[in-house]
């Protein structure tokens, strides 16, 4: 079952509270400090990310605390996590926390704010108590999670599930920090497999490689707004050759990357020739470094992304929209309004993916509606999906705990980083014409968001 701890619902709430101000926001990301993923360094309780003008990036971080913890150490660590993700500023929402370190944290670029501070938030935004839209829907995707999270941690998992594992580990682990050309090449092998074996999975697999597709095109979306930011100062005559050839080297150097595959040839063509073996003259190793056969078009669909700039830079949330969206979520209007503006840009995506890569219908459509059928706690809400779903259902599974892919949990070692969960404390409720109902600015933007305003600036009566 999806955990419904205070701590594990404010970090929902926090989620939500971001995608109703149109901006993309996701939650669970655990940074690696090693590349086995054998020492994951913290998990991210909300990461938020906005892209300004020529595809800038502006990154939020979110901590939520709902029990006792050490304030100061907590600011000081939020600074270390905020230079980590090269974020612009970093919040700590808490039940309940002392706002007169708030001058300290502010120096650190860290903003300290209470649940009341968040209730006043919901009230001023206008969100309903039973919309969670999209992945802030904790009572689904927690509890469909923490289910797929033991299936496949299970000793009797078959292959099918190992590679969901994996794939799942991609998508929360490794791929989310830093857009790497590398990691493109590997994202769209992923979609490739996932494609491939769909038709042979059981009804719990078919679910996981829906939802993990799904994740997959949106942070597809991320790393195709990455890509217009590298090119942005490239003559545009040059981009075609460009990422023609960042495709074919990933983040090689391709120079080098040629270099060393032809030394390392004539070597294999001498040592042969001393044991008396002559190699055909026709191997090529030219043959090597072969632009993948999707190149083209890629290239043509970033082209368009550059020529729609405004309206691509709410790509990802779009994405999120399309594919984790429900009917009702629109009613929250500042997400309708902001997704609503790259809806045919996304609808491009998806199309480009399940054209090239061959993905069946089923595996592409929205999968929330499903997901809440197979696994829905009873803490959230039912709604219908934004697309007809398609695929397959199980009945409800019972999971226990709140999905967490970290070390220790899914076999890459101890997980780092963060103090051990304190006791709860209940979340008080705002009084009555209390000052503490009233809210602090909470983000700096540096470029302006026409049609979609920034959360409301309220005074604070301790400051």
């Amino acid at each position: 079952m999806a955990d419904s701890t205070p701590g594990t619902i404010l970090e929902a709430r926090s989620h939500r509270m971001f995608l109703a101000q149109g901006l993309f926001a996701e939650r669970g990301l655990l940074p690696m400090a090693t590349p086995d993923r054998r020492m994951l360094a913290t998990d991210i309780d909300v990461l938020v990310s906005e892209y300004g003008s020529g595809f800038h990036l502006t990154r939020r971080h979110v901590e939520c605390k709902s029990g006792g913890f050490p304030l100061v150490d907590r600011i000081l660590w939020l600074n270390g996590v905020r230079a980590l993700l090269h974020a612009d500023s970093s919040y700590l929402i808490a039940a309940d926390v002392d706002l007169a370190a708030s001058d300290f944290a502010r120096g650190l670029d860290v903003q300290l704010f209470t649940g009341l501070h968040l209730d006043a938030w919901e009230k001023a935004i206008g969100i309903p108590a039973n919309v969670w839209p999209c992945r802030s829907d904790f009572a689904t995707f927690d509890t469909a999670r923490a289910t797929w999270q033991r299936l496949s941690g299970d000793k009797a998992a078959d292959e099918s599930w190992r590679f969901l594992r994996t794939t799942l580990a991609f998508v929360e682990v490794e791929s989310w920090l830093r857009p790497k050309y590398r990691l493109l090449n590997k994202l769209i092998r992923l979609l490739t497999e996932i494609g491939k074996q769909f038709d042979s999975y059981d009804p719990d697999q078919a679910l996981c490689a829906r939802y993990v597709f799904s994740a997959l095109l949106v942070r597809l979306s991320q790393y195709l707004l990455g890509i217009c930011a590298d090119v942005a100062g490239i003559m545009p005559a040059d981009v075609d050759k460009y990422l023609t050839s960042r495709l074919t080297f990933g983040d090689q150097d391709p120079a080098q990357a040629i270099s060393l595959t032809q030394g390392t040839v004539t070597w294999m063509r001498e040592l042969l020739r001393a044991k008396g073996i002559v190699v055909p003259n026709d191997i090529d190793p030219a043959r090597l470094h072969t632009p993948p056969t999707y190149a083209p078009e890629l290239v043509i669909l970033v082209r368009r992304l550059l020529d729609q700039s405004q309206e691509a830079r709410y790509l990802p949330l779009a994405v999120e929209r399309m594919q984790f969206g429900l009917e009702v979520d629109d009613r929250l209007a500042r997400l309708r309004a902001a997704a609503g503006s790259a809806d045919s840009l996304a609808a491009l995506l998806k199309a480009f993916v399940a054209r090239t890569f061959k993905v069946p219908n089923a595996l592409g459509a929205n999968v929330h509606a499903d997901l809440a059928v197979a696994y829905k706690t009873s803490t959230g809400h039912a709604g219908a999906p934004a697309s007809a779903p398609a695929g397959k259902a199980t009945p409800p599974q019972q999971a226990g705990g709140r999905s967490k892919w970290t070390g220790g949990r899914y076999g890459y070692g101890k997980s780092r980083g963060k103090d051990r969960p304190q006791p709860t404390t209940p979340e008080p409720k705002p009084a009555a014409g209390s000052a503490n109902n009233s809210v602090q600015q909470l983000s700096k933007p540096d470029v302006a968001k026409p049609g979609h305003p920034d959360l409301l600036t309220v005074t604070d009566e301790k400051k």
